[in-house]
């Protein structure tokens, strides 16, 4: 009889286990640095606004400049995997922050990884640019890729104290990405919408409050959302969805051929497209 009462309460647990275990972010060494890239840096440290350690990349433009480019990764990934995104902002002359997300990189762990608490790091970041760089970041620009790319529009939903943002590669809604992860239980009826419920209540979020989609309606400076057409991981129709929601006073989208999910190189090829949207918003001195 006591197998009968223990046996669904093992199964709970092994299927929560299961749960934390697929939504958990790999962590990666920075395998490389600025260097590399033939980039002049500095590393800090500095304790976020949640008590965490973040890691970030300071690189300084090569002549002074009141405008800084903050770029933030994606899931799994790290602050070295976006210096080909970070380097045609240095050639056109901007100074460069990288930072890793808390559980990426060289940044501490800080319980489960979540979009919101990427969106947290964002804010921290650039408090510490604003407090510690504030001459450099007089005019601000953030810059996200994939789930990086939805925390930076949560963040700036949120009134994150930014002049421009860029997202590259967001998704449209955590729901759609759930079923799009979950999509092999979907044979068994309630499960992925139990599943939905359960990750809403291990983060503390509802999926509607926090989704891109209703992130791009609430924000009021300039924003270009950019998505590649080739995208496997983030269909394009997220990109369009967005973008059909989106307050088009404020926000402009950009399509990049031929670009998979982690085509960051690709961005290279298209950044004249990038840079002219900054400096149609901003005052940068040529």
């Amino acid at each position: 009889m006591i197998y009968l009462i223990l046996l669904p309460t093992l199964l709970l647990v092994v299927f929560i286990v299961a749960i934390h275990l697929s939504f958990r972010a790999p962590r990666f060494s920075n395998e490389v640095n600025p260097n590399d890239e033939e980039l002049d840096y500095q590393t800090y440290e500095f304790t976020g606004n949640q008590q965490s350690q973040l890691s970030t990349w300071w690189i300084p433009s090569k002549q002074p400049s009141n405008t800084t480019v903050f770029i933030m990764h994606g899931w799994g990934a790290n602050k070295s995997m976006m210096l080909p995104l970070a380097k045609p902002f240095h050639t056109a002359g901007y100074n460069l922050f990288v930072m890793d997300a808390h559980n990426h990189g060289d940044s501490q762990k800080r319980g489960v990884s979540t979009m919101p608490k990427f969106a947290e790091d964002v804010q921290s970041g650039s408090d510490w640019l604003r407090q510690n760089k504030a001459i450099e970041s007089q005019q601000l620009i953030v810059v996200g890729h994939s789930v990086g790319a939805a925390a930076v529009l949560l963040a700036a939903a949120k009134g994150l104290k930014a002049d421009l943002f860029v997202a590259i590669a967001s998704f449209v809604h955590p729901e759609l990405m759930m079923q799009r992860h979950l999509h092999k239980l979907q044979m068994v009826p309630g499960l992925v919408k139990g599943v939905s419920s359960y990750v809403q209540w291990v983060i503390g979020h509802k999926f509607d409050d926090i989704a891109p989609s209703t992130s791009v309606t609430k924000i009021t400076l300039p924003t270009l959302l950019v998505h590649g057409d080739a995208d496997q991981v983030i269909p394009l129709d997220d990109h369009h969805m967005l973008c059909n929601v989106a307050q088009k006073e404020h926000i402009e989208c950009l399509q990049i051929p031929d670009a998979d999910h982690d085509s960051i190189d690709k961005i290279e090829q298209h950044f004249s497209s990038i840079n002219a949207f900054i400096k149609r918003h901003l005052k940068i001195s040529e």
